[in-house]
């Protein structure tokens, strides 16, 4: 998370950056919010902080001519449908839906890393 931060911040332009605050954001968020989650039913305060993420991720694709935004917010979009399966399937294990929950934020660091490490930093950069 913070070496995608930090290249982020090092490397990247105004979208790279923004897209590198809401996962941090989120991920703070998270452990604030649900710092114990026992994951045997849905977690309302994790799920609202995925649909921000998502809502910040889809207006980053919107925003950009670039194709990484896209991957993100499928990747995150795929963390969306854990917690509604979670919601309609009372009998999903909770390692399964914890797991999910937490592991679908790598591909989304590694593209942010990926996209911030290959843009040109100029005045409006990612845009």
């Amino acid at each position: 998370m913070l070496l995608t931060v930090a290249v982020a911040m090092w490397r990247g332009g105004y979208m790279e950056r923004w897209a590198a605050y809401t996962a941090l954001l989120a991920s703070v968020c998270t452990t604030v919010l649900a710092p114990a989650p026992d994951w045997s039913h849905i977690e309302y305060s994790i799920f609202a902080i995925d649909i921000i993420a998502l809502a910040s991720f889809w207006f980053i694709a919107l925003k950009t001519q670039r194709f990484w935004p896209y991957w993100i917010t499928g990747w995150q979009l795929i963390a969306i449908f854990g917690h509604l399966q979670k919601l309609m399937f009372s009998e999903i294990l909770a390692r399964p839906y914890a797991l999910l929950s937490m592991y679908i934020s790598y591909p989304i660091l590694f593209v942010i890393l990926y996209a911030s490490g290959s843009t040109k930093r100029t005045g409006n950069a990612g845009a």
